[in-house]
């Protein structure tokens, strides 16, 4: 063979074999700037999912806090109610009486949809206990409007106890209230504290 046509050959191979690293680098660079892409994006999915999470949380302690408050007010306002029907306050009627515990009942409920379980589970105490008093006050009121008891003997020292009681109830569910809303909410994948309601019934007089 012709010296000339070898070294063409060589010089053609050596040139393929180069022309073949070239392309080796540029499809790992191409390789590399995909990967890298895919990395930010993944990055920037995660980051937005975060994002969505703590402002998804946030509205939801909100949504905890306002139904707890509410409930509370609501409680109190019952509580009164109760105790002024039993005294013949303040011009309460029974039906007054029976609205305001209807409606610690409802705010109630709305602690039981949006949780905490510890809230849920102190507000049942305490409708227990406005249950009670509400019960007591509208037997002690049928009783005077038919004359058969005495319109200033009411209050009764079981129904005193029963007024402490509640006050101590109603403190320990502020409390945990408080003690809720200072802890750092804690990650439930794909969990859901809602709680199933368990309705709040009068009881037979103290």
């Amino acid at each position: 063979m012709q010296p000339e046509l070898i070294s063409a050959l060589v010089g053609a191979g050596a040139a393929t074999f180069v022309g073949g690293l070239a392309l080796y680098g540029a499809l790992r660079q191409a390789h590399a700037a995909r990967r890298s892409a895919e990395v930010a994006a993944e990055a920037s999915q995660q980051a937005a999912e975060q994002a969505s999470r703590a402002e998804y949380e946030q509205w939801r302690r909100a949504s905890q806090r306002d139904a707890a408050v509410a409930f509370a007010l609501a409680a109190d306002e019952a509580e009164v109610a109760a105790r002024d029907l039993l005294s013949g306050w303040n011009s309460v009627t029974m039906s007054d009486e029976e609205s305001a515990f209807r409606a610690m009942f409802r705010a109630f409920a709305l602690v039981c949809a949006e949780g905490p379980q510890v809230l849920i589970d102190y507000g049942q105490e305490v409708t227990s206990v406005v249950a009670t008093l509400s019960e007591s006050a509208a037997l002690y009121r049928v009783e005077v409007e038919g004359g058969r008891a005495d319109p200033d003997g009411g209050w009764t020292p079981d129904y005193g106890d029963c007024e402490s009681d509640y006050k101590r109830k109603i403190e320990e569910f502020r409390q945990a209230l408080r003690a809720f809303l200072d802890t750092p909410p804690i990650e439930r994948p794909g969990g859901d504290d809602r709680q199933t309601l368990r309705p709040a019934t009068r009881r037979t007089s103290v």
